[in-house]
């Protein structure tokens, strides 16, 4: 099977058409998937499906403008905070190929300065209470839990989630809401194979507004991309 037909099963599954292209959810969790698969050139493909689908559209160009900037910006986000799972080569290998497919004129369009100001001791505070409320959402009452354990192996990691992974990254939520993250965190975690965190993460997406049904989307869109990738672990069960 081509991968395109793949990528229209989930976008299929997903059954989002009634919403805005740049809003739907499938082609941030597929471009996840690929990217933490390692096939960061197959991103082109997402790319050209969501281009297509807005050419198809009785739109102003300027209002197709708006939406494929929008679609880039989301492609890039969630690629970004993926790294928090899958490693940071991977999104940069991701990213480079996104921009390299993303056309000049749009690529001009999208702003060059940081989404994450740390220009003052103020901005990283914010950042840090940000990624403390977040961490909290996620575990819930195991909160304290989760960072004992974290603690006890390297009394810098729980600082270094807090922190670095949680406070700048992950609780940036301009682009990408909360519940678009905790669901790109289950993809990754699926796609590496490491149940021990999915589980949490699982739980997670739920409290950030996560359906059932939607970690049953991401499940499938996981296992049709693995499949067809045939090299892939066999991902862990939600």
């Amino acid at each position: 099977m081509e991968l395109n037909k793949v990528l229209r099963e989930i976008q299929g599954i997903f059954k989002e058409s009634s919403n805005p292209i740049s809003n739907q959810l499938w082609y941030i969790i597929a471009a996840v998937i690929i990217s933490a698969l390692n096939h960061p050139k197959d991103l082109t493909e997402i790319y050209a499906i969501l281009s297509n689908s807005l050419n198809d559209q009785e739109i102003s160009l300027e209002f197709k403008e708006a939406e494929t900037v929008k679609v880039v910006l989301r492609l890039r986000e969630a690629i970004l905070k993926s790294f928090i799972v899958t490693g940071f080569p991977k999104a940069i290998n991701g990213l480079q190929h996104l921009y390299d497919t993303t056309p000049e004129a749009i690529r001009d369009m999208i702003q060059t300065t940081p989404l994450r100001s740390e220009d003052t001791w103020e901005d990283i505070s914010i950042q840090r209470e940000r990624g403390n409320s977040l961490f909290k959402k996620i575990y819930g009452r195991y909160t304290d839990l989760v960072l004992t354990h974290m603690g006890s192996s390297h009394p810098d990691l729980a600082q270094a989630a807090l922190h670095q992974l949680y406070g700048s990254i992950l609780s940036e939520t301009k682009i990408i809401g909360a519940k678009e993250t905790s669901l790109i965190m289950v993809a990754c975690l699926l796609c590496d194979n490491l149940p021990a965190q999915l589980k949490g993460h699982r739980y997670g997406a739920l409290n950030n507004g996560a359906t059932q049904n939607e970690l049953e989307l991401v499940d499938s869109a996981v296992k049709l991309l693995c499949n067809y990738y045939a090299q892939a672990p066999l991902p862990s069960k939600l």
